[in-house]
Formats: C-alpha cells, sequence, structure tokens
C-alpha cells in the first residue's frame, strides 16, 4: 500500500540585512503542531549573520490515525542571499530541494505517523556588511522561541519591546520568550559607530556649484556613490521643477546616521549641518530631505506646508528619475491617509510632530505626513506644476513668513480653477 504524502507549509518573513528575505508558511490545520526556536548572531568581523531554526514537527492529524499517511517533508523559503546552508537531525544530515515556486523542500528522514514528532535543524548564514545590520524577525510557529545575540559595540534598536535582555561579557542578547504573540515583525537596526569615510564631488547648478559631501562608514562604499549619485541628479531637477535655484549659500553634507542621529525618522535635514541620513533610507527620503532647501526658502510657517510640499516635489522628482518607484509611492501615501482617516484624522492647521519618533507617536505623526500629502498632490493635479512654480516664487518673497490665511490667498490668486478643497484640509 502506498501512503499519501502530506505536506504542510510553514509561512513567515524575516527579513534579515539589505532586505535579504526568508517567508515560511503555515497550514493553518490545527492537527499540526510546531516549536520553533530561532537564534541569530551578527559576526560583523566575517560580514555574516548566522541563523539556526531547531523546529520540533508535530503530527497530530487524525486522518493519519491507523497507518492511513504520515507526514514526510517539510517546505520553507529561504532567503536570496542564503549561504552554507546545512539542514539535518539529531543524527544526519537530511535531503533538501528547491522548488520552481522558490521555496526549499526538507525531506525528513524518518516518516511522522500520528502522533509522533520530529525534530530537525536549518542553519544557513547572510551576507552583510561589517558596520550596519538591518533584519526583521518575523516568525510563525505553534511555540515559538527567539533569540538575537549582537556584538557590545553595536548600537541596537527593536521596534518591539515585549523582549528581555542578558548582558553578556561582549555581546547583548535580546530573548523573545516561549508562547509570546508573532503577529508583529519585530525589525532590528544595529549599527557599529565608527570612523566614517568621504566621498566628495560637485553639483554644477544654475547660479553656482555646490559642493557635495557623503560621510559613510566602512564596506558602505556603494551605498555613499548611489547617494552621491541621486542627490546631484536631483538638485538639478529641483531648481528645475520648484522654479527657482538652490537657495542657501552653504555647501551639502549627507553623513550616513542611525536611528538615535535621526531622531526615529528616516532621514533628518539640519540645514549648515547637513542631511542625516538613516543608512537604510530609499531614494525617496533622500529627495524629501534635499526638497527642505527649497520648503524653508518659502517662509512657510505651517509644518504641513513644509512636510507636504517636501513630500509632493519628492514625487514630482521621482516621476522623472524612478517613474515606477514615484507611482508607487504615491498609491502607498494615498491608501494609508484613507486607511488612517477613522482613527486619526484631524485638522492639519493643528498638526505637530515631536523631536523624537516612538511606536505611540508614529502612526498619528505618519497620518499627518499622508494627509498633507494628500492636500499638496490634490493642490498639484488641480492647477499643475506651473502655477505651483508662480506660488512658490511669491513665497520666497514674503519674507514675513507664510500662514494658512497667506497660502490659502496666494493659491487663489495664481489658480484659475476651484481650490476651496484646500480649507477643508486645513480646517476640518
Amino acid at each position: 500500500m502506498r501512503y499519501p504524502e502530506k505536506r504542510q507549509i510553514l509561512a513567515g518573513t524575516i527579513i534579515l540585512l539589505l532586505l535579504f528575505t526568508i517567508n515560511i508558511s503555515s497550514a493553518a490545520s490545527d492537527a499540526i503542531f510546531t516549536d520553533i526556536d530561532s537564534n541569530y548572531e551578527l559576526v560583523p568581523d566575517e560580514g555574516i549573520v548566522k541563523v539556526s531554526k531547531e523546529i520540533t514537527f508535530h503530527n497530530k492529524n487524525p486522518d493519519t490515525k491507523y497507518w492511513r499517511g504520515y507526514y514526510s517533508n517539510y517546505n520553507s523559503y529561504l532567503p536570496d542571499g542564503a549561504l552554507n546552508i546545512k539542514v539535518f537531525d539529531e543524527e544526519n544530515s537530511m535531503a533538501f530541494s528547491k522548488s520552481e515556486e522558490g521555496y526549499y523542500v526538507f525531506y525528513f528522514n524518518n516518516k511522522v505517523w500520528y502522533e509522533d514528532s520530529y525534530t530537525f535543524h536549518v542553519n544557513y548564514e547572510i551576507e552583510v556588511n561589517e558596520n550596519t545590520a538591518v533584519f526583521s524577525l518575523n516568525e510563525y510557529g505553534d511555540n515559538v522561541k527567539v533569540t538575537l545575540e549582537v556584538p557590545e559595540e553595536f548600537e541596537t534598536h527593536l521596534s518591539r519591546d515585549d523582549y528581555r535582555v542578558e548582558e553578556k561579557l561582549y555581546s547583548s542578547i535580546y530573548i523573545f520568550e516561549e508562547g509570546q504573540s508573532w503577529d508583529e515583525v519585530c525589525t532590528v537596526n544595529s549599527v557599529r559607530a565608527s570612523p566614517r569615510l568621504t566621498l566628495k564631488d560637485t553639483a554644477h547648478l544654475t547660479e553656482r556649484d555646490v559642493d557635495i559631501e557623503v560621510r559613510y562608514w566602512e564596506g558602505e562604499e556603494q551605498w555613499a556613490q548611489d547617494i552621491m549619485e541621486t542627490t546631484i541628479e536631483s538638485l538639478e531637477l529641483l531648481e528645475e521643477k520648484w522654479g527657482f535655484a538652490y537657495p542657501p549659500e552653504y555647501n551639502i553634507t549627507i553623513t550616513q546616521a542611525n536611528l538615535t542621529e535621526t531622531g526615529g525618522y528616516g532621514g533628518y535635514n539640519q540645514g549648515k549641518n547637513g542631511i542625516w541620513l538613516l543608512y537604510t533610507s530609499n531614494h525617496g527620503i533622500l529627495v524629501h530631505e534635499l526638497s527642505h532647501y527649497w520648503t524653508r526658502a518659502c517662509n512657510f510657517d505651517q509644518l504641513w506646508m513644509d512636510e507636504g510640499y517636501a513630500d509632493l516635489y519628492t514625487y514630482i522628482i521621482l516621476s522623472e528619475l524612478e517613474p515606477k518607484d514615484a507611482e508607487s509611492r504615491r498609491d502607498r501615501f494615498l491608501k494609508k491617509y484613507e486607511d488612517l482617516y477613522d482613527e486619526y484624522d484631524f485638522p492639519l492647521s493643528d498638526w505637530s510632530t515631536p523631536e523624537t519618533l516612538n511606536s505611540n507617536t508614529e502612526e498619528r505623526v505618519d497620518y499627518g505626513y499622508k494627509k498633507a500629502f494628500s492636500l499638496t498632490y490634490t493642490l498639484y493635479e488641480t492647477i499643475g506644476v506651473e502655477a505651483l512654480q508662480q506660488a512658490n516664487k511669491e513665497f520666497i518673497e514674503n519674507s514675513d513668513g507664510i500662514d494658512n490665511t497667506d497660502f490659502l490667498e496666494i493659491i487663489e490668486s495664481v489658480s484659475s480653477t476651484d481650490t476651496e478643497f484646500v480649507e477643508a484640509y486645513l480646517y476640518n
């Protein structure tokens, strides 16, 4: 008699450094029970994160009673960058293969009959940079324990706070105990403070040359070069789209930074002191921070103007540089605005942000950004870029500052279409 092969696909996602991803998917049946013990160890001097999983598979499926069937394999996604994959049970190595769909199949050395259990291990490594580490813990299983070991010289931030820490002689161990919920992703940001290197170049703009310095950690040369190229391209486009030249008299320094240095934000423009950019930030964050050199020249009194226009011009610039990313970012922002509306809506005239972002304030702050973008994007779609440029020139001439009343008057003066919707965003 040939017994049917039964499979379980365990689901989850673990995003490791540089956005390498593990997806593990899970059958909904209560008849299958799994204990998972996951360990992550950051080994920067070897340029890797070591990952080891002990998985105990329990067959409680009554359909396999009386020798009617068994489980013989376990399916799991591993990251594209997974190296040195090893799969073994307590006695022998296990065979595994990669399917056309992208997941790995780990073949048990024993048949797992009803009320049997099978324990096996999956080990692999992920290549990382020596001074920066970003990854997410997103575990799935019925009973999960997770530990993360990070060398003591690394500054580490976790997006969850339901863990305990054990301090060892040369490392810190973050422990999520068995039985904790893993409905929520835990993002890990870990950086080793070290002397920064400097990349220099010049942006040749309409009224003058602007020197650019990118300060970065060793091992992040590719990041620095990408930031430099994007900065120079973006500055040229920002001058064109805003309708006036780069405003400040000073040059630009961009520093690769950790979460503490950016106050929890993706980036932070400190004017003469330069831009502090989170080492995981994308081009959208960079262009947003560069746009602030223009928003500050517009004498905006209101936060929503400063941030709304920075995000609007980020969309406009990305539409030239990376059209698909621009559309995706726009659609994501507008959807987030709609999703958070019922819970967080407030008049934009009342919006403010804390100096430091944390889990308690993050969503409300995010809603403010998305509402400000929704307003400025709707304005852009309504009156067009040329009318916006006319308004921009009036903003920079008003050294007394632009409050909500001034803004409404200027927008009405440059537009031949109805812009009454702006008041609704500001006061409702």
